[in-house]
């Protein structure tokens, strides 16, 4: 049983709406939402942001860049002292996750937690980073599709921060963050995901599981791009990446699920949205998202049954017009792509051309996913 208690009221996505939640025994977890920019077709939400009050007590994630103040000052409405906390853990890489670190380590001293790619991912490497404006963003970012108009007010700094970020890294088998609570290394969404497993009662899931809309899978391609900063670690792509990867990590939860079938969720977002909760059941999210990849594969294999397509073709054909807009059409590239990585593995399509597909006839893709 969860008990809340509102700290603070917010607007109906849940933007300032600050919590505290008491397990049943008896462990606190206080949530701080942050503000993201996003909105239309693939509006998040805010960035939710948790204290678990251990022993050891300690942050989990901080927001979008310059929203670490915000992140402060609520903490501070929720009597929250940053002396309370031993250090932040971050879930993944993506900036509104990470980007509120460095108001959030200047104003606190606080240590940073995170998985080893992510140490790996966060710095520059000239010699290998594509040509032009990216030359001397971190790795993490080579991939990153927005325009310059955007990086420009919204990245320059945050990646100068990061160059000279001090990480204390969690490697693949996770790490014991206190008694009973531990860190586990869920790839899939992006290469260094962590989830945090809270006495077998809670587990907060970061982007990994979410109500409402389903994750973003990473790509094979995209491992491709870092190689040559993961490749001494990882000389495998699908370890960190890919839609298999982020469905095997889904299997992961789902054995937790299994054990702990009332276990609280915890997403970094729409745990409050629409003026409403959004309570998840680990086990049935779970089979409803193994359920969506399956659904999309076969789209993709109906849509190629005439022929050839190449993504692009596909990517108009199975989305609605309104969410390719703006970045919307590199997400939903990202999806197709990813599926279609999938499926050439399970022999259900070939690569006839550059980024163009062809059916084979069969569905193993089905077996791939529930298997």
């Amino acid at each position: 049983m969860v008990i809340k208690q509102i700290i603070r009221s917010g607007d109906s996505s849940g933007n300032g709406k600050v919590m505290k939640f008491r397990m049943s025994s008896g462990l606190e977890i206080v949530s701080f939402p942050t503000e993201n920019p996003y909105g239309g077709q693939w509006d998040l939400g805010p960035t939710w942001n948790y204290a678990i009050m251990s022993d050891n007590a300690f942050l989990v994630d901080t927001g979008r860049w310059g929203q670490g103040r915000n992140l402060i000052s609520m903490m501070k409405e929720a009597g929250l002292d940053a002396e309370d906390l031993k250090f932040v853990l971050i879930t993944h890489s993506h900036e509104d996750h990470d980007g509120g670190l460095q108001d959030v380590v200047s104003m606190t001293g606080l240590k940073v937690r995170a998985h080893v790619t992510y140490d790996l991912l966060r710095r520059p490497y000239p010699d290998f980073s594509p040509e032009g404006n990216k030359k001397n963003f971190p790795a993490k970012c080579w991939h990153c599709f927005m325009p310059a108009s955007f990086y420009t007010k919204n990245c320059l700094g945050y990646h100068d921060f990061l160059r000279s970020l001090e990480v204390e890294t969690i490697g693949d088998d996770g790490a014991m963050l206190d008694t009973n609570i531990r860190a586990i290394h869920l790839p899939g969404h992006s290469p260094d995901c962590l989830a945090v497993l809270i006495s077998e009662e809670a587990v907060i899931v970061g982007d990994i599981i979410l109500p409402d809309i389903t994750p973003w899978p990473t790509s094979l391609e995209m491992y491709d791009r870092v190689a040559p900063v993961l490749r001494p670690s990882y000389g495998e792509g699908g370890r960190l990446f890919g839609l298999e990867r982020y469905i095997s990590s889904l299997k992961e939860l789902r054995s937790i699920a299994e054990k702990n079938p009332e276990i609280a969720v915890f997403p970094a977002h729409r745990l409050y949205y629409d003026d409403k909760w959004n309570c998840i059941n680990l086990g049935d999210r779970i089979r409803e998202l193994l359920e969506h990849h399956v659904q999309r594969c076969a789209a993709i294999l109906e849509i190629v049954s005439s022929g050839p397509r190449t993504v692009d073709e596909i990517v108009v054909r199975h989305f609605e017009g309104s969410k390719l807009k703006g970045a919307g059409i590199h997400l939903a590239r990202n999806e197709i792509i990813s599926h279609c990585e999938l499926m050439i593995k399970s022999g259900d399509l070939v690569e006839t051309g550059q980024k163009t597909y062809m059916g084979t006839g069969s569905q193993n893709f089905v077996e791939r996913i529930y298997g």
